[in-house]
Order: C-alpha cells, then structure tokens, then sequence
C-alpha cells in the first residue's frame, strides 16, 4: 500500500482539500503518502481498493461504512493523523471534513456506495485511468439498487464525474473553508 499512499499523495498534492490542510507544498509532500496509506487500509477494511499501480487507485466505502468512527480510525492508522499531520493541519482537517459529513447527511438518506477517494497520478491523467477504475464499481451498485455519493473540492472533477452518471446534488462554500460540490449517482 506505499505505491497507492504515493500515488494519491502525487494525486492530491494541489487538491484544494489538501492545500487549504497543509498549505505548506513540503509539509504537505511529506505526510500526503502517510495519510493515503491509510486510506487505503481503511478501503481494504471495510469496501474495497482497485488500483493500476504507479498511475492511479479508486477506494470505495461500502454502504453502512461512510461514518468513520474510533474503531475504523484506530483500524487504518488515521488515529495517529493530529501527530502524523500536525494539530494545526488536523484541527484544518476535521473542518473540512465536518463540514462534509453535515452536506452529506443533507444529500443522501439511504445507504450508499461511497466513491471515497480517486485518484490518478498527474503524469497519467486524460488517459482513462479513473474512469476504468470506477465503471464496474458504478455498474455493480447500480444493478444492486445503491446510489453512489462522493464529494470534491476540485471544480475540474465535476464534469468528469457527471459523465459518469454523478449529478450535483449540492455546492458549498463554508466559511473559512474551500468550496466543494456532492455529487450523486442514482442506481441504474
């Protein structure tokens, strides 16, 4: 799982998420590997890690598994983020994050499968990687009658989304934190 935490870390080094939680672009290079690393302990726990390794990795959270608690935390090693990040960039952290929680308990009722990370290294972008990595994970839920939900902080991602069924279901510009869209994609 270092190759896939390094993948996203290249992924997300300039995301509006990770650059309003450690504004610092070295800081930031050093704890982004840490940080997907567990993310992606966390989707092989409790959904599902698909990845072309070096260029890309999509993890999912299966329905009844998007509230993070103590135990899923604790489980992936994102526990130790207030050390690993940095009290100022963690408390920066739960901001965002609370903040998407709240949308998403306004969006989206019924359980859901949850496109929690994807991400394609910058060098191998517009090459197809993400939508290989999601199509049968949308297919799948679709067939199964599950809607799928995710959230971005990247304006760029949206129309790439919406090509793939996701519609906006809300946009937020909280203060003191970036804008981000919730998307949804209604079972098939």
């Amino acid at each position: 799982m270092t190759g896939t935490g390094k993948v996203l870390a290249r992924a997300f080094h300039d995301d509006p998420m990770f650059t309003f939680i450690e504004p610092d672009a070295e800081r930031r290079a050093a704890v982004l590997p840490w940080f997907f690393g567990a993310a992606a302990r966390l989707g092989t726990k409790y959904g599902s890690l698909d990845e072309r390794p070096g260029r890309a990795a999509v993890i999912w959270l299966l329905p009844g598994h998007a509230d993070l608690g103590l135990r899923e935390m604790t489980g992936s090693g994102l526990v130790a983020a207030p050390f690993k990040l940095g009290l100022s960039a963690f408390r920066r952290f739960v901001a965002i994050t609370t903040a998407f929680e709240r949308a998403q308990r306004d969006v989206i009722r019924q359980p859901f499968l949850y496109l929690f990370i994807l991400g394609v290294d910058p060098t191998e972008q517009g090459r197809g990687h993400g939508s290989a990595l999601i199509t049968s994970a949308l297919s799948q839920a679709g067939s199964e009658g599950h809607p799928c939900y995710l959230e971005t902080t990247n304006e760029a991602n949206v129309p790439f989304y919406e090509r793939h069924g996701f519609e906006v279901a809300s946009e937020k510009t909280p203060e003191g934190l970036p804008r981000f869209w919730t998307m949804v994609r209604p079972p098939d």
